[in-house]
């Protein structure tokens, strides 16, 4: 064994040279690099009959494996074994020993075979399963999704290796509580496929007696902070940045300024969309039959390093997702200075004092309500405190402290 600690993450979500998606889980990896002495190593899947890879984003290489994915998530998991090996032969071909690995962290469910296949040739690796979903087993994904055979097959897959997991990383307390809880629903939980889809899964039960922890998505507060640059306050500027579909409810947030502008049309207002998706026609639609164009503005994409320059020119940030493990954006805005309006029960409410949800938050669909704060806000703006530090070097020094502190017999 070399005196080298590695510690591999192995994701979905990783941005590429040419597309920034993912970038939450690249600033948690670079966080992991500067606040502990490890070596990080990142893994993300290629088709499984690509030939293996790497390239480099921002000093980091990233190193692809051949997986084999399961069509439309149907019995998702059946591969699981075979992509597994496939990490280990790519270890292998840029030498990295199993034992020199300290940490195995694997990002949603289905990426837990790759610590499985790790702990089996290491049983001391500490392995870390981070869900970034308030459906932690992406039960409503799929073709198939509600057919019990289905669910049964992938919840008991995934559940099987729990033995293998020593911490499960949650992205709030909501995530927790739906980890734990499954398949009982969260008592305010109200998005109507998830629902549908727990009830097809109500026969199983998945352990509870499991290590648990909240890691929120935390901000790099050296890019994302408030820039010396006067906003200009002559026009009371909304940002909303999200892919246009219906979870996201862009048409909650047009609805409200069509009730906002309705008593005073010549109000300098205007909402920036940054985004696309299949909602964002419809939307366009709804904007120029109850003309409204003058208020709102489309960006189709943005780079990922302009994002805090345009926060920077924002009064405020209104994202209305309604089944939402966390969302970055919110904190993103608060880094610079920026409050946001969201929806109750949610990920990122919960950095929302309860004395305060009132007044940044509404329930799911409630358009009314966004009118009203959004014109408190115009009229008589307040600031927003929070509950909790996104500074994301502060969040992930607390992770790695418990993590060094975590006794592997305590897992189930």
């Amino acid at each position: 064994m070399s005196n080298k600690r590695y510690y591999i993450c192995v994701t979905p979500f990783f941005p590429t040279p040419g597309n920034w998606r993912g970038a939450y889980v690249f600033d948690q990896v670079k966080a992991i690099e500067r606040q502990s002495d490890y070596r990080v190593l990142v893994f993300v899947p290629c088709g499984f009959f690509e030939k293996p890879s790497s390239f480099k984003i921002d000093g980091l290489t990233v190193h692809r494996i051949p997986c084999l994915q399961m069509p439309s998530y149907f019995f998702n998991g059946m591969s699981g074994g075979l992509n597994g090996q496939s990490l280990i032969r790519r270890l292998k071909a840029i030498h990295i020993d199993p034992d020199d690995i300290a940490v195995c962290h694997c990002h949603t469910a289905g990426f837990a075979c790759f610590a499985t296949a790790i702990k089996h040739l290491n049983p001391h690796v500490k392995t870390v399963l981070q869900y970034h979903d308030l459906d932690p087993f992406q039960i409503r994904c799929g073709k198939f999704a509600t057919w019990r055979p289905n669910v049964t097959y992938r919840v008991k897959k995934f559940t099987s290796q729990f033995k293998n997991i020593d911490l499960h990383l949650c992205i709030s307390e909501h995530t927790r509580y739906n980890l734990l809880n499954f398949p009982t629903p969260h008592p305010d939980e109200c998005y109507a496929p998830y629902l549908t889809a727990l009830h097809s899964a109500k026969h199983l039960m998945v352990p509870r007696n499991i290590n648990t922890y909240v890691l929120y998505n935390g901000v790099d507060t050296t890019v994302f902070r408030k820039l010396p640059t006067q906003t200009d306050h002559s026009v009371f500027k909304i940002g909303c940045i999200a892919n246009f579909n219906d979870l996201k409810d862009h048409i909650t947030l047009i609805k409200a300024v069509e009730q906002v502008v309705k008593h005073q049309s010549d109000i300098p207002l205007l909402v920036s969309f940054v985004g696309s998706g299949p909602t964002l026609v419809s939307c366009s639609e709804y904007i120029s039959k109850h003309q409204l164009n003058r208020y709102f503005e489309f960006v189709c994409e943005m780079p990922h390093e302009s994002l805090p320059e345009y926060f920077n020119t924002l009064d405020l940030f209104v994202l209305p997702s309604y089944f939402e493990g966390f969302g970055c954006v919110y904190t993103e805005a608060a880094a610079c200075g920026v409050p946001f309006i969201g929806c109750i029960n949610q990920g990122y409410s919960e950095y929302v004092p309860e004395a305060d949800r009132g007044k940044w938050l509404i329930k799911p669909h409630d358009y009314k309500t966004l009118a009203t704060l959004i014109s408190r806000q115009i009229k008589e703006p307040i600031t927003q405190p929070l509950k909790y530090t996104y500074d994301i070097d502060k969040l992930i020094t607390q992770y790695l402290n418990y993590l060094k502190n975590l006794n592997l017999e305590s897992r189930i």
